[in-house]
């Protein structure tokens, strides 16, 4: 099956590389094990100081094809106050039907978002990539491990960022995040450590299940995807028309991880722990909400109707 899915996540904007296997994803068969124990190996020296960070989003997400659910993707922003760094960690977890996917991100930018250092694995059955790089004056050099091993240096033009963080960067424009503004940027695809254009249309406000959200359509390596981004740059959906792909911000882990697999080692070792998925708008607006059956603003046993005895 040579027609691969695009996954968007959650973020997503956030995780724009999740899209960009639309054109080439194959079902193969996974091999849980080795990814984990490679997870454990790479990953444990990386997170040990982000355990004081401020973190500025936490959420799971569910993923979907066309309505059914495929996986789950987590996503985790924070920053780095005594080294002034923003740090994105995602994780990603799919069935059979979303191509029997693992993948994970680290990403490390600078406060004024240039591309600092990133580790990124991903494995679909029993193949395997990783990508090691850091960028220093004005370069990226990155170690490949797949196939074949190989070390790439490239030069980073001014401006350019991770894609993971594009949500910050437009935040951070001249013009800000709003409505009826389009974005042109240049940014790494994390996936294959490549550099890349893309465009971002920032449409009119619209609700979303309680949510005040921005419609934003997006372009970046030949997938196109439309998200529904709150003002604060935090992605609630996410949707890939072409391939019926889509993803949505949900209040609990449970909510997304359903009967799917969750390696809680691997998960410990990316985060510092197992996320609790509780810092975002939509376990914010879940937790202010009245219980079921109450009606807002109306004290307990007060505003019920008692219908009188039959006499």
């Amino acid at each position: 099956m040579n027609s691969k899915y695009q996954i968007p996540t959650i973020r997503q904007i956030s995780s724009m590389r999740l899209f960009r296997k639309a054109n080439d994803w194959t079902i193969v068969r996974k091999n849980s094990k080795y990814i984990l124990a490679f997870f454990v190996g790479s990953l444990i020296a990386v997170v040990s100081h982000m355990a004081k960070a401020q973190v500025l989003f936490e959420g799971y997400s569910k993923v979907l094809s066309g309505g059914v659910p495929i996986g789950y993707s987590i996503t985790k922003y924070e920053f780095d106050s005594k080294k002034k760094q923003f740090v994105a960690t995602t994780f990603l977890k799919t069935n059979q039907l979303g191509g029997n996917l693992t993948e994970s991100l680290k990403a490390y930018s600078s406060e004024d978002m240039k591309p600092l250092s990133y580790q990124f694995t991903t494995m679909e059955g029993p193949t395997v990539k990783t990508i090691d790089a850091k960028f220093e004056k004005d370069k990226m050099i990155a170690v490949i491990d797949g196939v074949k091993k190989e070390t790439i240096s490239k030069d980073i033009p001014k401006g350019a960022f991770l894609s993971s963080f594009l949500a910050y960067v437009m935040l951070r424009s001249p013009q800000g995040f709003k409505a009826d503004t389009k974005y042109e940027f240049q940014a790494i695809a994390e996936e294959d450590a490549a550099l890349q254009s893309g465009i971002a249309y920032v449409k009119s406000p619209e609700d979303f299940n309680g949510l005040k959200v921005l419609r934003v359509f997006n372009e970046f390596k030949g997938a196109k995807f439309i998200s529904q981004v709150t003002e604060k740059g935090e992605v609630i959906t996410t949707k890939a028309p072409a391939v019926s792909i889509s993803t949505e911000l949900v209040a609990s882990p449970s909510d997304a991880t359903m009967n799917f697999p969750v390696p809680t080692a691997t998960l410990k070792t990316l985060f510092g722990e197992v996320p609790m998925g509780q810092v975002n708008p939509v376990s914010e607006l879940k937790k202010n909400s009245p219980p079921p059956g109450k009606q807002q603003g109306i004290p307990g046993g007060k505003g019920i109707f008692v219908k009188p005895g039959g006499k």
